[in-house]
């Protein structure tokens, strides 16, 4: 893996450098107004790199196709490049550029670029997406209050696999998939799904800022000394809103909308096991009332599978966990753990 420059010298993410050191999956977490998303769509313009941009859901698309919200109009401000946007198929628009002719707009060459909505993209029919280099992923943590997709993450590789088809087989490079995102929730599914949680929980703590996995191919930047991060801490709203979980993750790339329950580590002989179900293990306290989740199996617990019906006997036999959860009566090992007992009982 070649060295990776983060940041550019005026401060901002350079994406360039991210893209070029090829990993098929990157995922980019950042504080906000940090560059993420001018960054990759400023480079892939310049470097003549065909992308698909795309958001979670078609009203979210619809309104970055408007010319006043368009997040190109900053790089042609920036750069001069007169860049336009027009509908191709329904769900998916172009990006092109064009000249003034006898006062109207004349498209020259292909398109740039597209975007598209991940709610809508699996129902595209009959647009070639050969091409396109690479799919940007905008906001893959929803924000707070934001509702997920049904089978969000599985939804995403679909997508990739709509797009990315079977070049690799024809022995081209793959499609490059880039997921951004503010800091906003560690239990998104497309972070659960890539089992995630514990490593980005881990650099979070530390102030690790890359994490590579070869072998699959993945790349995960997490932001934590972003420069203009720091300049933006003395602007009108953050001043305002200092210490407030707001700050915590538009500033600090702190996971801190989440509610976290009482995570301990605690010595399993003082404890016996309950229940196993899924990834879980949960034990009940020898001596006082006190619950402990973990992701470790011993003993002999009553055993159920993570399946649906499985998960239905587990909840009809132990609902009264959720009551216990709830009173704040259980501690876990780990974020993850809770993160999958609070999915058990969602």
């Amino acid at each position: 893996m070649s060295k990776i420059n983060l940041y550019l010298n005026n401060g901002y993410v350079d994406f360039r450098s991210i893209r070029d050191a090829g990993f098929p999956f990157t995922l980019i977490i950042g504080g906000r107004g940090t560059g993420k998303t001018y960054g990759a769509l400023r480079s892939c313009v310049e470097d003549d790199v065909p992308f698909m941009f795309m958001r979670r859901r078609q009203t979210q698309v619809d309104i970055i196709n408007k010319p006043e919200f368009s997040p190109i109009r900053p790089i042609c401000r920036d750069t001069g490049e007169q860049i336009t946007n027009r509908p191709l198929v329904r769900g998916i628009s172009g990006f092109y550029r064009y000249e003034i002719e006898d006062g109207k707009e004349k498209i020259t060459g292909q398109p740039l670029g597209f975007t598209c909505a991940l709610s809508t993209l699996s129902n595209v029919r009959g647009f070639d997406a050969s091409h396109v280099r690479m799919l940007i992923y905008d906001e893959f943590i929803p924000e707070k209050g934001e509702r997920i997709l049904p089978s969000e993450s599985d939804t995403l590789f679909n997508a990739y696999e709509t797009i990315n088809r079977n070049r690799e087989l024809a022995g081209n490079a793959p499609l490059q998939l880039v997921c951004m995102a503010n800091a906003n929730d560690l239990s998104t599914p497309v972070l659960s799904a890539l089992g995630l949680i514990r490593r980005l929980d881990r650099m979070a703590k530390t102030g690790q800022e890359i994490y590579a996995d070869v072998k699959r191919g993945l790349l995960v930047v997490l932001l934590h000394d972003s420069p203009i991060s720091g300049a933006k801490g003395d602007t009108a709203l953050y001043r305002l809103t200092t210490g407030s979980e707001f700050a915590d993750m538009a500033l600090d790339n702190t996971f801190s909308y989440e509610d976290r329950g009482r995570i301990i580590s605690r010595p399993l002989a003082e404890f016996r096991p309950l229940a196993a179900v899924g990834e879980i293990c949960i034990y009940e306290h020898k001596s006082r009332r006190t619950i402990y989740v973990t992701t470790h199996t011993a003993g002999a617990p009553v055993t159920f599978g993570a399946g649906e019906t499985e998960l239905q006997r587990f909840r009809r036999a132990f609902g009264w966990l959720w009551r216990e959860y709830m009173e704040d009566n259980i501690e876990f090992e780990e974020y993850l753990a809770q993160i999958i007992f609070c999915k058990i009982f969602a």
